[in-house]
């Protein structure tokens, strides 16, 4: 039995589960975390409802995290502390290139945040050392991990997964297999965690988006070992359920194709559903070529949306009229038969 959680409510719950008239030869659906609401949404939304409310049991009057400078997740925690007049600090990595005020980045500078940035080898010190002025100035800081990545980044998502098979259930649908863009750890650790709690036989497969596979497994391992003595339950060994490839990163985090982005159009063209460059429209890709490379046929297949909608916008250069051929981008209105 899963130990309880209090969160802060925050989002719009449920998030919609509909079916896609996107071809892949399967029966095809997706659910809405991008609609999540709160400042845009996504994944990291449903994460903050718990830290908040860790952050305010604790009387926390500054939130503290980090995240690449084009991060969901410092989006939200900097949209959250506006929300309670806490003070936000966001330590970023240093990208080694110049940024332009586009994205998530712009949210940032809404939120009256104060950014740091740090070179990845200097991220923990930099943390450590913020931290301790705060202290010293009288503050009580909140810290969350990049990502969330916590027991309770990932507690959020084994409350996802109860939500899913309940819309499910309404309409009567099981799923052979659960796909979405793999980061940090914690959301496809929430998934494994739902799906071996219910007793269910999903095949969750997680398209990383930024890791190479073994580094991919190992910190969704971590997130698993972590949960079990912070909920005081019992997990059995949940190594063989954890299921990431690194084909589809072309070429790593952040680094963007010709073919996602044809992707990204080809769903806006057949479900008017926006998908981003960095997270969702990759795994969406990733998604595509796995069922095609794996001959997986007529099987229900959940993508999970889970946001990043500004990434797109920092890379709207890219979606030139000039990079469509005719008939590339779009998808058959015909969506396959239910049965």
């Amino acid at each position: 039995m899963i130990a309880p959680c209090e969160k802060y409510p925050l989002l719009r719950l449920p998030t919609p589960l509909e079916r896609m008239k996107y071809q892949c030869d399967n029966h095809l659906f997706i659910k809405r975390d991008d609609l999540t609401d709160f400042a845009l949404g996504g994944n990291k939304a449903r994460k903050m409802e718990f830290f908040l409310a860790d952050a305010l049991r604790n009387n926390s009057d500054c939130l503290v995290t980090y995240g690449s400078k084009q991060s969901n997740h410092c989006r939200i925690v900097a949209a959250a502390a506006c929300r309670f007049g806490m003070k936000c600090i966001l330590i970023l990595e240093y990208s080694g290139r110049q940024e332009t005020l586009t994205g998530n980045s712009i949210f940032y500078r809404l939120a009256n945040a104060r950014t740091i940035v740090a070179d990845v080898n200097d991220v923990k010190d930099t943390i450590d050392r913020t931290l301790e002025s705060l202290r010293r100035e009288g503050k009580n800081p909140y810290f969350i991990p990049g990502g969330g990545h916590s027991p309770l980044g990932t507690h959020a998502y084994v409350e996802a997964w109860r939500e899913i098979q309940e819309q499910s259930a309404s309409l009567g649908l099981s799923w052979d297999y659960i796909f979405h863009a793999s980061g940090t750890g914690t959301t496809q650790a929430g998934l494994i965690l739902g799906n071996h709690f219910g007793r269910k036989q999903v095949k969750i497969i997680g398209i990383s988006v930024a890791r190479k596979v073994e580094r991919a497994v190992s910190v969704i391992r971590e997130c698993l070992e972590e949960y079990r003595p912070f909920f005081d339950v019992t997990i059995g060994d949940c190594s063989d359920h954890i299921h990431v490839t690194d084909d589809y990163l072309c070429g790593g985090y952040g680094k963007i194709s010709q073919p996602v982005i044809r992707q990204i159009a080809g769903v806006f063209n057949s479900d008017s559903i926006v998908l981003d460059p960095t997270y969702t429209g990759k795994a969406f890709w990733g998604m595509v070529q796995y069922l095609k490379n794996n001959n997986i046929q007529s099987k229900n297949i959940l993508f999970l949306h889970t946001g990043g909608l500004p990434c797109l916008f920092s890379a709207a250069g890219l979606f030139h009229p000039a990079m469509r051929s005719e008939g590339v981008w779009r998808q058959p209105s015909r969506a396959p038969n239910a049965e």
